[in-house]
């Protein structure tokens, strides 16, 4: 039988501020800081050894992420230093004439994004495709708005809620929920897929309907054409695209998954980057520069997350005892038994719930800080009601992603709009239906499954 006791009532206090300041648009480190030392201290009664597990915490937590941490300030490493040599317009070059209509436009830009976005992240390929495609696109019949949100859908939506091969997301999801990532990503597959589908169909007839008697007369700057083009850059372009399809083709056939997947793209692009480097000036204060930027980068992106982390990961029994010690609780897990014990829990309600987690979780813009969040309780629900954790964990995630990761929150959408002057007001509005049906129906599908 669960007893719950002083410091389970602690850790719920803590989670409801930190949902309901994430819904007023607030940042929650500090209440997960102070969270983690309120469970500590609860649990211990002793303030030292409080504070000491509130860095062991921290460490954890990022024990976990680094990996994950890892490959994304690769990625980014490498991107940079193949746009500085023009690799960019080369992988972009043969699209451009098939770019002369908005229907025609639509399809390959989105098909482009999604595929940059699953092997570089969606913000290096939005920078990529932004900066280079701009105008032919606009030529195309497309105004600024129109492929802006394109972007966001197709990379910040579909692409990142999938992760298939980088597989930054999973990865954390992975983590508290206590599956594998290869398993995670089987999952979810489905939901992902029909998510993914039903968004990106409402959203071309949105588009189209848009764009059909608009004017498109543009001022089309080619801000690309002093680039400097190295004759190497040809060669590294052409290997780096058939190093990753190579990649891809391994991972199918040899079964590669996890972090064995993670690490052969991630060794890849540091021999990309390396490449890329060297038929430059300068070349060894270059690598150092990019792969500076890109840690730089990635630290960034989740320094936020590692605090977050460090909260969420003491609902999970296992993690909880590496942070607080042997008599520590899977505080959430714990929380979810007594509350099946009381209130009536079925697919339907925890469906529902995973689903609406994850937007709240969303609205704080980050679409990576209620990822352990949903992992850890599709953990407790999946042990409560005997489902299946991975299905679970697949909707919240993706209900993580497609609402925080940049499609429509205005303070998430900002990697876009640097790059593409709208107003981030205007993307929200343009993205809201599509995404809110799609993932409706991923929820449908969700309950099939379950």
């Amino acid at each position: 039988m669960v007893v719950i006791t002083e410091a389970h009532i602690v850790y719920l206090i803590a989670i409801i501020v930190i949902l309901v300041l994430m819904l007023f648009r607030k940042d929650v480190i500090l209440p997960c800081i102070l969270g983690i030392l309120a469970v500590a201290i609860f649990q211990t009664k002793n303030i030292l050894k409080s504070i000491e597990i509130l860095y062991t915490a921290i460490f954890v937590s990022g024990r976990e992420l680094w990996q994950v941490i890892l490959i994304i300030s690769l990625i980014i490493a490498m991107s940079r230093a193949l746009d500085d040599i023009g690799a960019d317009i080369i992988l972009t070059k043969p699209f451009l004439r098939y770019l002369n209509t908005p229907n025609k436009s639509f399809w390959i830009l989105g098909i482009l994004m999604m595929l940059l976005s699953f092997f570089l992240w969606p913000s290096p390929a939005v920078g990529l495709i932004g900066a280079v495609l701009i105008a032919p696109v606009l030529k195309s019949g497309f105004d600024e708005l129109s492929f802006a949100s394109l972007l966001t859908i197709f990379g910040f939506g579909a692409a990142l809620s999938g992760d298939f091969f980088i597989q930054g997301v999973p990865s954390v999801t992975a983590k508290t929920s206590r599956v594998s990532t290869s398993k995670l990503i089987i999952s979810s597959l489905p939901i992902w897929a029909v998510t993914s589908f039903v968004t990106i169909i409402i959203f071309y007839f949105i588009t189209m309907k848009k764009l059909k008697n608009k004017n498109n007369d543009q001022n089309n700057n080619n801000k690309n054409k002093n680039k400097k083009i190295f004759k190497e850059s040809y060669v590294i372009s052409i290997i780096s695209v058939v190093f990753f399809i190579v990649d891809t083709f391994l991972m199918y056939i040899l079964k590669i998954r996890g972090n064995a997947a993670t690490a052969l793209i991630g060794g890849t692009a540091v021999l990309i980057l390396t490449a890329s480097s060297i038929v430059q000036k300068d070349f060894l204060n270059k690598i150092r520069e990019y792969l500076k930027s890109g840690f730089l980068s990635g630290i960034r992106t989740f320094a936020p997350i590692i605090l977050v982390s460090a909260f969420f990961f003491l609902g999970e029994l296992t993690t909880a005892r590496q942070v607080i010690g042997p008599n520590a609780k899977g505080y959430l897990m714990d929380l979810g038994l007594y509350l099946s014990k009381h209130i009536p829990l079925n697919k339907y309600t925890v469906a529902l719930m995973q689903l609406l987690v994850g937007g709240l979780t969303g609205l704080s813009g980050s679409g990576f800080s209620g990822l352990p969040l949903v992992g850890a309780l599709a953990k407790t629900f999946s042990q409560t009601l005997n489902l299946n954790s991975a299905i679970l964990a697949s909707l919240g995630e993706i209900a993580c992603i497609w609402i925080g990761g940049g499609t429509i929150i205005p303070w998430s959408v900002v990697p876009v709009t640097a790059i593409i002057k709208v107003d981030p007001d205007d993307i929200v509005k343009r993205n809201l239906l599509p995404v809110i049906i799609g993932l409706i129906c991923g929820y449908v599908v969700t309950i099939l499954l379950l």
